[in-house]
């Protein structure tokens, strides 16, 4: 821009001298020169500004794409815990509402109870499994580990009893007693070694390490799922939890 209008005013010097235009319109010339000058600048601003609100969208869109790809991942992981909850093929919500307001009692499962306990024992093992399964249900955790603890006193050789430790588990996870719900999972490693419920057993175990900031704790146990159970979907889970697979997006 000074090089140009160094040039205009050369120009200017060069008519005068040669006395080819007038004062006045020197004095005309001038002003416009000063004019674009001024709508130059003018222009110049307006482009940094818009410049300016178009970095300002773009952070903004960076930001909610980041959040929604959070949010994403974070009812991913529900809806995955959800699948395991209604993979729990011995309980039936129909069944039990019917059998509950029928208040039918059906023939106790005394498999695997000592003799010397059937005779003291006059609860209905099912019955009790699935109160303290619909109490976990209403999030009355209290109830449920109070009914899945009697469940397990009981029975401990029933064929509900690796999942009445696990959820048990979720009770204190739930509670977000974390050190508690390990203890539980734990449990059902070492008592329940066949359980179809240890997947899901060891990927909480690494959640319930990550809330207790040891990731290296957590990391172990979601390396040891995708190692033993590669097909299920905790495996999954516990890829994204160490960015072994992209999120859903």
């Amino acid at each position: 821009m000074e090089i140009r209008r160094s040039g205009f005013l050369f120009l200017l010097l060069f008519l005068v001298i040669s006395s080819c235009v007038s004062r006045r319109e020197i004095v005309g010339f001038q002003e416009k020169l000063d004019y674009l000058e001024a709508s130059n600048h003018r222009l110049e601003r307006d482009v940094a500004a818009l410049d300016s609100l178009l970095r300002i969208q773009l952070e903004e869109n960076q930001k909610l794409k980041a959040d929604l790809s959070s949010s994403l991942s974070s009812i991913d992981e529900r809806l995955g815990m959800l699948q395991g909850r209604v993979e729990d093929s011995g309980y039936r919500f129909s069944e039990l509402f019917r059998k509950m307001e029928k208040e039918e009692l059906a023939p106790a499962d005394t498999t695997g109870i000592p003799d010397s306990l059937k005779a003291k024992v006059s609860v209905d093992p099912q019955k009790l499994y699935d109160q303290a399964y619909l109490d976990f249900a209403k999030k009355n955790y209290d109830l449920a580990i109070q009914g899945f603890s009697e469940f397990l006193s009981y029975f401990p050789k029933s064929k509900s009893a690796d999942k009445a430790q696990y959820w048990l588990g979720e009770c204190y996870f739930a509670k977000e007693d974390y050190n508690r719900s390990l203890d539980e999972f734990q449990k059902l490693l070492q008592n329940f070694p066949t359980s179809d419920k240890l997947p899901s057993a060891l990927y909480k175990i690494g959640l319930c390490y990550e809330e207790l900031k040891n990731q290296l704790r957590a990391n172990r146990y979601y390396k040891e799922v995708i190692t033993k159970y590669p097909d299920s979907a905790e495996a999954r889970l516990a890829k994204e939890k160490l960015g072994l697979e992209k999120k859903k997006r």
